[in-house]
């Protein structure tokens, strides 16, 4: 099994996005950790929802998990702006938030001093799903511009 047994912080992660039920919407600005590419494939295998918001530069860039997922047929989309997209959360079935310093790399799981809070409560949940939800359609590919 890819995934770590025990309890670590990374374990602790994936079984809150494990959770998922019907949807995970996640807005990232690094994603090569191996281990939440597979969590987040399964989900979207199971039938949950998924959709990713990432920055256009670090999606490309060697190990990143990006790529993979939008091959699995999970949608994504990415900013077209300068400057990164440099969120760090996710929402599991639009009632846990969970968010923090941590880009989803093995570099900051592994070696980084990060932080990671998860929480169900309302008032920290709504406006990281009404964010979620204005860029996802900001970055709708209906609305990029080409020069």
């Amino acid at each position: 099994c890819p995934l770590p047994h025990g309890d670590c912080p990374l374990s602790r992660l994936l079984r809150h996005l494990l959770t998922a039920r019907r949807s995970l919407d996640i807005c990232l600005f690094a994603f090569s950790s191996p281990q939440l590419g597979r969590a987040v494939w399964l989900l979207h295998r199971r039938g949950v929802r998924v959709r990713i918001v990432t920055d256009a530069q670090y999606m490309g860039l060697q190990g990143s998990q990006i790529g993979l997922l939008r091959q699995a047929g999970i949608q994504v989309r990415h900013d077209q702006e300068s400057g990164y997209m440099h969120h760090k959360f996710a929402i599991v079935d639009r009632r846990m938030l969970i968010t923090g310093s941590l880009n989803w790399t093995t570099q900051a799981i592994q070696n980084n001093r990060e932080n990671v809070l998860v929480t169900e409560d309302v008032e920290y949940v709504k406006p990281f799903l009404d964010e979620f939800e204005r860029i996802w359609e900001k970055y709708n590919p209906i609305n990029y511009k080409f020069f």
